[in-house]
């Protein structure tokens, strides 16, 4: 952990940084846009320890990084609790005039107009949702960028490695071997193009779809097979119970058990614990079941058969479930996509993300998840520096995901938090433009900000536990 640990902070810092600045900047730019006087930009929270002055705005950095603020004029309230760790001594109580007046830092030389509550309720309210919206901008942007760099993930094999016991591919007769050359006539060069040929579209959820001709290549002969591909509605995906014959190297994490072993990028593994592999799930499936054992691992590199032991790190892939990982991926191709399919595939990623992220807020309110899946600024942390010694790309899919989850999570109708704001200004708007009294804001965002604390503080305490063990 101690050689790893300068990359999990620089990894840490690059997420947390990236995040809470976009977060800040789409507020900042918002109260720009409207004329509202920003009197600080803030990144992090607390005691300032480094601050310069541009124009009227003075720009910090904070000793505590889990966050950021945007100081309006005239915001009252906010004021005294985003200046949490460098508030002078009170002479009104909060939630008065007079203390509004005393938190607002006397700004009798600010123009009116300029105060942040002196504005529109719709200009108050594209302010407050500007933070969420440009964190969700930030994952679109990251994921598009990916994928325009990157290319859009392939495997470029055809040979069968694996079929499925009863699937309709062992009914319609393939072997571990075949090559797939042509499906329904079409010839194929990667397994990209036989699933696109196999499967029908995920939105042609019907249980009859035509039978197709697969030409395979077997012992030097061409066979062709008739598949049935089935549609499954439990878990609602076409199968054909195929898998591609690849246990090729791809990506090997920096520093993990693989890396140790000496595997490198183009290998190809023969067997693992004794028994051959023509599959990576095959290869995944042996490391998964051995964690912290000791596994043999034989394979080749430029003809040359290799060997050595590896021993799989125990990991939690779900909370009480932890699996034997060895950290590799298998070997893909990248096909170059163009700005359109970019944008579209950047989008999909956001969306999805979205999806995936709603589901397991889901599931904490269900109570199908506890408190003990949710992490903290240290399992962040060990997160984004595992992401990094994979690669800068994965990484950066990290900063995206991160990004949505706090896009959503800010939203929610919380005091403090952004989403709370939101629904102050709502109810301002129902009682007719008259704002919720000054007096029961504060009462709320103080107790919202001791309910944050306090939950806070507990993840941070869960977070030592799960990562020390103690």
């Amino acid at each position: 952990m101690s050689s790893n640990l300068p990359i999990t902070i620089v990894a840490f810092l690059v997420t947390l940084g990236l995040v809470v600045i976009v977060h800040e900047l789409g507020h900042f730019l918002t109260c720009k846009l409207f004329g509202v006087y920003v009197k600080t930009f803030s990144i992090g929270i607390g005691p300032k320890f480094l601050r310069k002055r541009w124009g009227e705005t003075e720009y910090a950095l904070s000793a505590i990084p889990f966050g950021g603020y945007v100081k309006m004029a005239g915001e009252g309230l906010m004021e005294e609790i985003q200046d949490t760790g460098t508030m002078q001594e009170r002479k009104y109580p909060l939630g008065t005039q007079a203390g509004n007046a005393e938190a607002a830092g006397q700004d009798d030389h600010i123009p009116q107009h300029r105060h942040f509550y002196s504005k529109p309720a719709w200009q108050r309210l594209l302010v407050f949702v500007a933070g969420p919206l440009f964190n969700l901008i930030l994952a679109f942007v990251l994921y598009t960028g990916l994928v325009l760099s990157n290319g859009l993930q392939n495997i470029p094999f055809t040979r069968v490695g694996q079929v499925a016991e009863g699937s309709p591919a062992a009914t319609a007769g393939f072997a571990v071997g075949d090559r797939i050359t042509a499906v329904g006539g079409l010839p194929v060069g990667n397994w990209g193009d036989v699933e696109d040929a196999l499967v029908p579209p995920a939105n042609r959820q019907t249980v009859a779809t035509p039978p197709v001709t697969v030409s395979v290549e077997r012992e030097g002969a061409v066979v062709d097979l008739v598949l049935q591909p089935t549609f499954n509605a439990e878990s609602a995906v076409w199968s054909v119970g195929l898998e591609p014959w690849n246990t090729t190297v791809g990506l090997v994490q920096k520093g993990g058990p693989a890396d140790k072993l000496g595997l490198k990028e183009g290998d190809v593994i023969v067997s693992v614990n004794g028994q051959a592999v023509t599959a990576f799930s095959q290869i995944a499936g042996i490391i998964n079941e051995r964690p912290a054992e000791p596994t043999d691992v034989v394979w080749e590199r430029g003809g040359r058969r290799m060997s050595g032991q590896v021993t799989p790190s125990m990991t939690e892939i779900a909370p009480g479930q932890n699996k034997g990982r060895i950290f590799l991926e298998p070997y893909f191709s990248y096909d170059k996509v163009g700005l359109g399919q970019g944008l579209v595939l950047g989008w999909q990623r956001t969306s999805d993300t979205i999806k995936v992220t709603l589901g397991v807020l889901g599931d904490f309110v269900k109570r199908k998840l506890g408190l003990d899946a949710v992490g903290g600024p240290l399992r962040i942390g060990q997160a984004a520096g595992e992401m990094l010694r994979w690669s800068v790309s994965h990484l950066m899919y990290f900063v995206a995901f991160f990004s949505i989850n706090l896009f959503l999570l800010n939203l929610m109708p919380i005091p403090v938090l952004d989403g709370g704001h939101v629904l102050f200004l709502l109810l301002e708007v129902a009682r007719g433009g008259k704002p919720v009294p000054e007096r029961l804001q504060a009462i709320a965002t103080q107790m919202g900000l001791i309910i944050l604390l306090l939950f806070m503080t507990f993840v941070v305490v869960l977070d030592v536990w799960k990562v020390t063990g103690h």
